[in-house]
């Protein structure tokens, strides 16, 4: 079984540490690996976040959070697969990435700059440029291609069902998208 199966059990039954200590392991034999950073940042966010740990490992896990953004933000800052799932976390509590963004206008913003350019590095990838439309409040354009999307020829899906939970993150994206901005003119 690979690192990713193993993680993606691990993930389900909620063993956060082996899931962490598992990623920090994948990350040391490849450091290449774009992915093994994407699945790290998206844990410690949505752990932080989201799930249910002891409040003594808080600051850790934050610090760890901050660590991998930016060594990986340094090694892939022209990913566009990169680009596009962290771009599209960081706009949820970014001050865990270390960046304050809260009073910039959008074209200023870190996440927005990240989803901007993963667009201009793949102008052909449907997932890059509904994030982008996302980032710019095209409700209207983003429904659309989150229609296309997800009744289209699912490469797109099958793909983002190859990259675990943030993969999963972001088809739910695309899926609130579709049922929510339906009626958006």
């Amino acid at each position: 079984m690979d690192w990713k199966q193993q993680l993606e059990n691990l993930e389900h039954s909620k063993e956060w540490k082996s899931a962490i200590d598992l990623i920090v392991k994948a990350i040391k034999n490849n450091s290449e690996d774009v992915e093994g950073y994407i699945r790290m940042i998206y844990l410690l966010h949505n752990i932080l976040l989201e799930e249910d740990y002891p409040e003594e490992e808080h600051d850790p896990m934050a610090n760890l959070l901050r660590k991998y953004f930016e060594e990986s933000y340094q090694k892939f800052s022209e990913n566009p697969e990169y680009l596009f799932f962290v771009g599209k976390i960081l706009y949820i509590a970014e001050w865990y990435f270390g960046i304050d963004d809260d009073f910039k206008p959008l074209e200023e913003k870190v996440a927005f700059k990240m989803q901007k350019k993963a667009v201009e590095k793949d102008s052909d990838n449907q997932l890059y440029e509904w994030a982008y439309l996302l980032s710019l409040n095209e409700i209207h354009k983003a429904f659309l291609l989150s229609n296309e999307i997800l009744n289209g020829e699912n490469k797109c899906l099958n793909w983002l069902k190859t990259k675990g939970f943030p993969g999963r993150y972001m088809i739910q994206s695309l899926e609130y998208c579709y049922e929510n901005y339906q009626k958006t003119p």
